[in-house]
């Protein structure tokens, strides 16, 4: 299995439901992963790209089983939003609690970068979550770059085509949420592209940050536009 990174809790619950579940996802959603080779293996980064217009989280499970579950990278942090009302929903608040997952805030993202885990963040989040499908929606968004110059992580942007196809639909509920119609996922094949590592500027450097950035915005931009052709591509094959 590679080399062992990190404090990621392979706990029972872990290694006797969330990982064979990421197993039949792989079933489930057929995966194509593209550029893979190309995220190191020997230190942390941060993972950058389109969040989902789902709530269950499972492609972010199988992206985990991809990269590090079953294969030899660090392990990942996703960064996330808590106390939501996603958190009180019977069976996907368990879920919540016990994929690794930690609050949204810079402090915790260096935090893992520094024990050795690599993060993974949706900069987009609710704007892209309930946002057009495979629209990247970044504008000031800069956390993940200002994260990565703190702890010297290179940026991996990715993407990942079909997953705004789960859920076509979605009714909203005012200050109840949201829901994401049909309820189970649809079995789309999702396609996951990978870019190339964006090597972290100086800390404090306001310029550089920003460039960066704005480099890994175009970069999952570019992967997702490419993942979406693919996906056309296949279903005309």
């Amino acid at each position: 299995m590679g080399a062992v990174h990190a404090r990621f809790p392979r706990t029972w619950r872990q290694t006797a439901i969330i990982a064979p579940l990421a197993r039949g996802l792989r079933l489930w959603y057929r995966p194509r992963v593209h550029g893979l080779e190309r995220v190191p293996r020997d230190q942390p980064v941060v993972y950058v790209g389109k969040h989902p217009r789902s709530w269950l989280y499972l492609e972010t499970i199988l992206l985990g089983l991809l990269s590090f579950w079953d294969g030899d990278r660090p392990a990942f942090r996703t960064l996330e939003k808590r106390g939501t009302s996603l958190h009180r929903v019977p069976g996907l608040a368990w879920l919540r609690r016990h994929v690794g997952a930690i609050p949204a805030s810079e402090t915790s993202a260096v935090a893992a970068l520094r024990a050795g885990e690599s993060v993974l963040v949706f900069p987009g989040g609710a704007r892209e979550l309930y946002g057009a499908a495979d629209r990247i929606a970044w504008t000031g968004r800069r956390g993940f770059a200002r994260i990565a110059a703190a702890a010297g992580a290179p940026v991996v942007p990715f993407a990942i085509g079909g997953a705004d196809g789960q859920h076509p639909l979605r009714l909203a509920l005012g200050r109840r949420g949201s829901l994401w119609l049909p309820p189970l996922p649809l079995p789309v094949a999702l396609e996951y592209h990978f870019g190339a590592p964006l090597p972290p500027p100086a800390p404090g450097d306001a310029a550089a940050i920003a460039r960066l950035a704005e480099r890994a915005e175009a970069t999952t931009r570019e992967l997702l536009a490419r993942a979406s052709a693919r996906r056309r591509w296949w279903r005309r094959a």
